[in-house]
Order: structure tokens, then sequence, then C-alpha cells
């Protein structure tokens, strides 16, 4: 029954967004004949799917394959309005989460239109493409590499910019993370470019997915590129401690950098770094 109920709901949002894709298209052609659709209905349609898509999770598989909701998403996603945009990345990432399959199809066409809204002017899209990013690269793993050109360079602009509201920084820092993860060899090369402020990004968010998968990225990033980090050796070490329960093989992954540092310069060396420590990150506080 409610399956029934939510499968009805979906054919009404979808409905509700082809409705409006066409008649801003029949406007466009003849501005004569046709008013501009209010695209507010499609920006609650977009927002109740990504509502129904993160409740239902798995279960809005079959729904989705029976629609052509992936074909009108593409074109939200280059709507010239920012709201729709946002609500399109939203759902996007959403869809990602839940039924990957349906979007993997269609990432050759997503990818480059998510790297084009990396404009940290609008905040908001910005936010939700950026999000959109790190999930789609969790679902795609190294085939990722690809599209790393795409969108890289944008977020190291973005998590160095002064002006970066927090919430946009934690989640770039959260993406280039995960996009180090999946493929540490084509991001750590510029790991002494955004290492610092990814750490002071990520000290202050509590123990999450995200936060772990981000900071195995990190881990496998610095195994790869171990000089990007040695100049903001501290800040990482700051980051790590801001840990309350890391699991254990991350737990691991921490220790054998840090064990790894402290062998190479030594006990005394490291005795002098670690008094260098702001109050709150003592040694004691990466003991856990």
């Amino acid at each position: 029954m409610k399956i029934r109920i939510y499968s009805r709901c979906l054919k009404r949002c979808v409905s509700l967004i082809e409705q409006t894709l066409n008649q801003n298209i029949a406007n466009t052609q003849s501005p004569d004949q046709f008013e501009a659709p209010d695209k507010d209905f499609m920006i609650v349609a977009l927002d109740l799917l990504s509502g129904l898509t993160e409740g239902l999770d798995g279960h809005i598989n079959h729904l989705v394959l029976n629609s052509n909701l992936m074909q009108l998403l593409y074109q939200c996603m280059q709507d010239p309005m920012p709201e729709v945009r946002q609500s399109s990345f939203a759902l996007l990432g959403d869809l990602t989460k839940a039924c990957f399959q349906h979007v993997h199809p269609y990432i050759s066409e997503f990818l480059p239109i998510l790297g084009m809204n990396l404009n940290p002017e609008l905040i908001s899209v910005c936010n939700n493409a950026t999000w959109a990013i790190g999930e789609i690269s969790i679902k795609l793993g190294p085939e990722t590499s690809k599209y790393i050109p795409l969108v890289l360079n944008h977020l190291v602009d973005i998590i160095n910019r002064p002006s970066t509201p927090k919430t946009l920084l934690e989640n770039t820092a959260i993406t280039i993370g995960r996009l180090g993860y999946v493929c540490p060899h084509d991001v750590a090369p510029v790991l002494h470019q955004f290492v610092r402020q990814w750490c002071t990004s990520l000290r202050n968010i509590r123990d999450n997915e995200e936060k772990d998968s981000a900071f195995r990225g990190i881990c496998q990033m610095i195994q790869v590129n171990p000089g990007g980090v040695v100049p903001d050796f501290m800040y990482f070490c700051d980051a790590v401690a801001s840990w309350s329960h890391p699991k254990d093989d991350l737990k691991e992954m921490f220790t054998k950098i840090l064990h790894g540092f402290k062998n190479q310069v030594g006990e005394e060396n490291w005795r002098r770094f670690t008094d260098q420590f702001p109050a709150h990150t003592g040694r004691e506080d990466i003991a856990w």
C-alpha cells in the first residue's frame, strides 16, 4: 500500500518537472504564445523526490527504473535558475547513495556539469555540487580518475579562499578527501596545496562516515606523497586528535603515519615537535 502511494507521488513529481521543462522550452521558442513557467513547482518536486529517495533508500530503485527521471534531472542540472540546479544536485547526491545503478550510465554527462557549478559565489549550488561529487566518487571508485581534472583545481581553490563559509569548507574538504580515497595517486601530488586548510576544516566535525572516508583519503595521499604534509604535519596531528572513536583500521592508519614521522625525525626531535602542539593537542590526545 505504502509503495503504491510513494509510486504515485514520484510519478506526480516527475510529471510536474516534465511539464515545467516543456513549458519552458515552448516559452523560449515562442515567447508570444506561451507564458514562462513557474519553476517553484519544479523545485518543490525535486526537493520532494530528494526526501522520498532518502527515506526509501534502496526501495526507490524500481520506482526510478520505471520513469524518465534521470533524463529530466540532466535537463534540470543545466537550468539557468540557480535554485533549480541547487535542488537538482541534492537529488543527484541522494540518488547516488540510494540507487547508483541508475546514475552510473549518466556519469560522463553529469560530472562535467557538476564541475562547472563549483562556483563559491553561488554558495548553495556550489555546496550541493561539491557534496554530489563526493558521493559519486565513493560509488564510482577508481573510475573517478578520468574526471578529477574537471573538479580538483576548483575544489582546491574553494578550500583556500579566505571567505569560504564553514559548511562549504567542510563539504569541500570531505570531497577532496574522498577523491583521494578512491584515486590517491591523482590527488596526492597537490597535497601541499590544501592539507593545512583541509585539516583545520575537518577538525571540528563529529565522527561520522563522511569524516571517516575523508580521513582514509588523506592518509592514503600522505602515504603516496609524505613530503606534501611535512610542513603542515602539526595540523594533521591536530586533525587526528579531533577523533573520539576512530574505527580500528583507521586508527591503525593514523598510527602508521605518526610512528613513521616519529621514527624519521628521532625521539628527541619528536618530543620537541609535540611540545609545540597547542594545549588541546598534546601527545595524549592521539592515543585515544
